[in-house]
């Protein structure tokens, strides 16, 4: 069918909105909701809960100031001169560099990105994690000598937390990010490998931990599955949070054994210094918590999905 004109295309829209208005009325005075961040009304029909004000509250965050390889926020401490060049890199890659190339975060976690990610972790809200992925392919494109030939590879769940949940939510947010990828950069080679890895056992929560404690909580804990996906390859590794860089640097690790030829790490949000600092004034030193058996959960979590009003 021929396209219409610029001008008709304009006047159908025109059109569409003003019939869509009183829809979006009719549908919201039926089916009464909140936004679940901020629990004001909504006022359009959408498949998720959240307003148009939420979405627009998330900050991306400030590329200046952070560690080059990590993106911890810098202090002026944290500058190292390097010949005549002035890196900025922190103190704790100074000590002992990841072997990952360099990470990177859309933003804090904090605020409403925070109540977001909660939002598809722990209260199962799935549709979210289609907008959220679009954000972490932004984040994405700040990787510095990124290859356009890359294997994405999510941080696995455990098999008993992913039938909990009924789905693991970085999965979902990294087959977001791909589509975003493919749409935006369709000159980039993406191979998703969403099972590509595997946690082999069931670990406590690692919130609440120190970064000590975090990493002995690991320790072992992933494997490859299918090594030929990454054997040779640039890998993308895709998580929802990065704190201390625990799950990151395991992860790399392991992917590096199993043969990878480099590994980039995105998160959609990260938890700067300020906030993990306050985990070790108040969390004790001893040793992590004894490793509960791995639960088999009898019921499955539905996976949220539905209509909702939006604004």
């Amino acid at each position: 069918m021929a396209s219409l004109p610029p001008s008709e295309t304009t006047a159908w829209r025109a059109v569409v909105r003003v019939l869509r208005s009183p829809l979006d009325a009719i549908g919201c005075a039926a089916f009464p909701s909140n936004c679940r961040i901020c629990n004001f009304p909504l006022l359009q029909i959408s498949s998720s809960p959240v307003c148009a004000d939420c979405w627009s509250d998330l900050p991306e965050q400030s590329k200046n100031q952070l560690c080059t390889i990590c993106g911890e926020h810098l202090g002026w401490g944290d500058l190292r001169l390097r010949g005549n060049e002035t890196q900025s890199i922190c103190a704790m890659c100074e000590r002992v560099r990841p072997a990952f190339e360099q990470a990177v975060a859309y933003g804090v976690y904090e605020g409403t990105l925070r109540a977001l990610i909660h939002l598809l972790k722990y209260e199962h809200v799935a549709p979210v994690a289609d907008a959220l992925g679009e954000l972490l392919a932004g984040a994405v494109m700040n990787l510095r000598d990124l290859p356009d030939a890359i294997t994405v590879v999510p941080v696995p769940l455990h098999a008993s937390k992913q039938r909990e949940r009924s789905f693991n939510q970085t999965v979902l947010l990294a087959e977001a990010a791909v589509r975003a990828l493919r749409h935006d950069r369709p000159t980039m080679q993406i191979e998703f490998a969403a099972h590509a890895m595997e946690r082999l056992r069931s670990t406590p929560s690692q919130s609440g931990l120190t970064p000590r404690q975090r990493r002995m909580n690991l320790r072992g804990v992933f494997s490859v599955r299918e090594p030929k996906r990454v054997a040779g390859q640039t890998v993308l590794l895709i998580d929802d949070i990065y704190t201390t860089g625990a799950t990151a640097r395991e992860c790399t690790r392991t992917l590096l054994q199993a043969g990878a030829a480099a590994v980039y790490v995105a998160t959609l949000a990260r938890s700067q210094r300020e906030g993990v600092a306050m985990w070790d004034s108040f969390v004790p030193k001893h040793a992590i918590p004894a490793r509960p058996a791995d639960p088999i959960s009898s019921s499955s979590a539905e996976l949220s999905g539905g209509t909702y009003a939006t604004c």
